[in-house]
């Protein structure tokens, strides 16, 4: 074990308590498929994807081979400036607004999935502003919502310690509370009732996840479609953010053709490179993208920033485009999500500490309880987690709810699907007493 003041990288610090420690054998040396080698020797199968976005696994040929051909050819240009993007993004963007629903035709690639959001929260403000609706800068999320981190992401990001880190962060962010569902009645969901207490005409954007990652609470077909006609009639932006759920992870494209939800503006990230290089999108439908370029020039809209549209992460993107629509990927997460969803509940049947399974596709949280449940609740979360690592699987915890996430690659095969779920039941035997 290293001191991690006597270490050169800073390095973020775990969920749980700051790591004074680090260990050089745990850090990751080689992937391959849906597993990583650490230094030590270890192989372990990554049931979470790097950080979620590792959807085609680590040596996935045709991005590697993408990747290399371009450097090559060009491996520098941008989008943020002198009108003299790289060829490929054009390309790139074609190739993407083909798989995306409704009138989503308009694309700013962006460098992360933080960027993405703040790019869109603030272009709706801008545009709002423009178009002398000045009273319009209020930004509605959800509790335990995550958007990333940063001011303008981690203001609408809902969990309380990101808040609290390093004081105000941009104003005029609210969360509603929850539930995650609509009562199925035609009356009001939570957060539809939060802005109209507010006033919605001080509203700029709502910006959702169509399954908050925060505990993977799965927001209804149902749900969505009521705040989509809610936001229209009180002239609010819908802002989507798929930047998890987009590119294949829940069987498809976007979870927002597959619930027929109609957003002002769609995000897509993690995904949409593999992880093999940053890269996030803001896809604005037409009529908002009418409003923009409809302005004079002294008043468009100036955002970017160095890498956004590198060309390395656009040819990445392309041939994950290629690989969804030729590698039966998207049938092979539908076969693969159900029978980790089917091997999940058949464990939390023989566990009972496992108080919920939710999810889809391959996107699922193991819930232990309620937040606040039990008295020694911060641990449990973390202790399988560890219990999980020491089998050999590694999978996410997350900042507020007592929970694990499951995120593998998209690529996993059954027998992989068999190894997370046989390293859940035993290391839910190794934590028992915990309970």
């Amino acid at each position: 074990m290293i001191e991690a003041k006597n270490f050169p990288l800073w390095n973020s610090p775990a969920m749980g308590a700051y790591l004074k420690t680090l260990s050089h054998e745990g850090m990751l040396a080689e992937g391959k498929g849906p597993r990583v080698r650490d230094v030590g020797g270890r192989w372990l199968l990554d049931a979470r994807s790097g950080l979620w976005n590792v959807t085609l696994g680590y040596s996935h040929p045709r991005i590697r081979a993408a990747i290399k051909q371009q450097v090559d050819v060009l491996p520098y240009a941008n989008v943020s400036g002198y009108g003299r993007p790289g060829a490929l993004a054009v390309e790139a963007a074609e190739a993407l607004v083909a798989h995306l629903p409704g009138d989503l035709s308009k694309i700013r690639y962006c460098g992360s999935g933080s960027q993405a959001v703040e790019t869109a929260i603030l272009l709706s403000r801008f545009l709002h502003r423009a178009g002398g609706d000045i009273d319009r800068t209020a930004v509605f999320g959800m509790w335990r919502g995550f958007h990333g981190l940063g001011a303008a992401a981690g203001a609408v990001t809902g969990l309380p310690y990101v808040h609290r880190q390093t004081g105000p962060l941009l104003p005029d962010v609210r969360h509603a509370r929850g539930p995650f569902e609509s009562a199925g009645d035609g009356t009001m969901s939570d957060l539809e009732r939060t802005i109209v207490d507010y006033g919605p005409e001080g509203v700029a954007a709502v910006v959702v996840e169509p399954i908050v990652g925060e505990g993977g609470h799965v927001l209804s077909a149902e749900y969505l479609r009521s705040l989509s006609d809610f936001c229209r009639r009180h002239g609010i932006h819908l802002i989507v953010d798929e930047i998890t759920t987009g590119m294949g992870r829940t069987g498809t494209f976007t979870r927002t053709e597959q619930i027929g939800a109609r957003p002002d503006m769609l995000l897509l990230g993690k995904g949409l490179t593999s992880g093999y290089a940053g890269l996030s999108a803001v896809v604005l439908s037409e009529s908002i993208f009418e409003q923009l370029v409809a302005l004079p020039l002294q008043q468009q809209f100036y955002i970017g920033s160095t890498h956004d549209g590198h060309p390395l992460a656009l040819a990445a993107s392309l041939a994950v485009l290629e690989a969804l629509t030729s590698d039966g990927i998207f049938e092979n997460v539908a076969e693969r999500g159900a029978e980790l969803r089917t091997g999940l509940e058949a464990i939390a049947a023989r566990h009972p500490e496992i108080t919920a399974i939710r999810g889809d596709g391959l996107m699922y949280a193991v819930e232990l309880g309620a937040p606040g449940s039990r008295p020694n609740q911060e641990m449990l979360a973390e202790s399988l987690r560890l219990a999980m690592d020491a089998r050999g699987v590694l999978v996410s915890t997350l900042a507020l709810w007592p929970a694990i996430m499951l995120m593998p690659p998209l690529i996993i095969s059954r027998d992989d699907v068999a190894e997370i779920l046989t390293a859940l039941d035993a290391a839910m035997g190794d934590i028992a007493a915990l309970f």
